[in-house]
């Protein structure tokens, strides 16, 4: 199955939601190439959201015409949306405004970041899947257990 076929509705793995028709156009609006990629990181947001009670699931929705998906539960966590940077890697964004790059590069030597807001994600290999698990898992819960 093409991931243009699998983004059209079919969820691509049982824990994975379908894709919402806004979103679905999104993604075919990149190249294939990039759009296995990034299918790939919104598997994997939706696996560690699952691990994460605290964020009352996922709302997938489109921002900035991105696919993006923050937690259900208000103030728990911060948004992750899936683009392309500077027209050709596929990346994950963060707010620009939190300290959420920062952090990461303290622990994740194997991904690449681009300024306050960009994990730039290879276009070809293997994803550093456990780094972007725990970013992807900060990100989420990124405002829980902070004073307000």
């Amino acid at each position: 199955m093409s991931t243009r076929r699998a983004l059209a509705g079919n969820p691509v793995a049982p824990a994975t939601p379908p894709v919402p028709a806004d979103v679905t156009e999104a993604f075919a609006a990149l190249p294939e190439a990039l759009v296995s990629r990034l299918s790939l990181v919104r598997e994997l947001v939706f696996e560690v959201a699952a691990t994460l009670p605290e964020c009352g699931g996922l709302e997938e929705y489109l921002a900035w015409g991105q696919p993006s998906y923050r937690p259900l539960r208000p103030r728990v966590g911060t948004a992750v949306r899936l683009g392309v940077h500077e027209g050709e890697r596929p990346a994950l964004f963060v707010h620009c405004g939190t300290s959420l790059i920062s952090d990461a590069r303290s622990f994740a030597s194997e991904l690449e970041f681009s300024g306050k807001r960009a994990v730039l994600l290879p276009l070809s290999g293997p994803l550093p899947v456990d780094e972007l698990r725990a970013f992807v898992g900060l990100a989420l819960t990124y405002y829980a257990g902070r004073s307000a």
